[in-house]
C-alpha cells in the first residue's frame, strides 16, 4: 500500500470513529428527559407513600393517602413528564419568551406585559392567601413536588433546557 492510501484509510478511520462517538453522545443527551415509568421513587416531602402507575398510553394515575401527597405527586409527575413545558409556558405567562425564542417574540413579550397576566397570578395567590389560604396548601405541596423533581434530577433535565 501506497503512502496516500494509508493516510487516506487512516483519515477515514479516524472520522469514522469521531461520527460513531458523536451519534453515541447524541443518543445519550437525546434519551435523559424520558420520565422513570417503572421502579420506586423517594421524594423527601411525602408524607406517606404514593402509587403511580401508567398506563398503556403513558397517562399517569396516582393513588396517594392524602392530599398534600396527592397534589406533592401530581406536581412531581408533570415535572417529569413536561418540564420543558412548564419551562416555556412560564416564560410566556410572565412576558419573558424572548429570553428563549429571540427577538421575533418581543411583540408578543410587550403584549403579555401590558395586559398583566404575572399581575393577575400575583393577586390570585394574594387573594386565596387573604380569603381561601387552605387552597394555598394544594398549590404549595403542587410546587413542591415539582422543585423535588428538579432538585433529585439535575443532571436530567432534558436538552432543551439545558441551552
Amino acid at each position: 500500500m501506497n503512502r496516500v492510501a494509508r493516510i487516506s484509510l487512516l483519515v477515514v478511520t479516524v472520522l469514522l470513529l469521531l461520527i460513531l462517538v458523536a451519534a453515541a453522545a447524541f443518543t445519550a443527551i437525546m434519551r435523559r428527559p424520558f420520565p422513570q415509568t417503572d421502579g420506586s421513587i423517594t421524594a423527601p416531602g411525602l408524607q406517606a407513600p404514593v402509587d403511580v402507575y401508567r398506563d398503556d398510553y403513558g397517562v399517569p394515575h396516582i393513588y396517594a393517602a392524602n392530599e398534600h401527597d396527592l397534589f406533592f405527586a401530581q406536581g412531581y409527575v408533570h415535572a417529569q413528564d413536561r418540564f420543558w413545558q412548564m419551562e416555556f409556558w412560564r416564560h410566556i405567562s410572565q412576558g419573558r419568551i424572548s429570553e428563549i425564542a429571540g427577538s421575533s417574540t418581543l411583540k408578543s413579550d410587550i403584549f403579555i406585559r401590558t395586559m398583566g397576566w404575572n399581575r393577575m397570578a400575583e393577586n390570585t395567590i394574594r387573594y386565596y392567601e387573604e380569603n381561601e389560604p387552605e387552597y394555598l396548601s394544594v398549590l404549595q405541596a403542587y410546587s413542591d413536588g415539582v422543585n423535588a423533581y428538579i432538585a433529585e434530577n439535575r443532571d436530567q433535565i432534558s436538552v432543551n433546557q439545558t441551552i
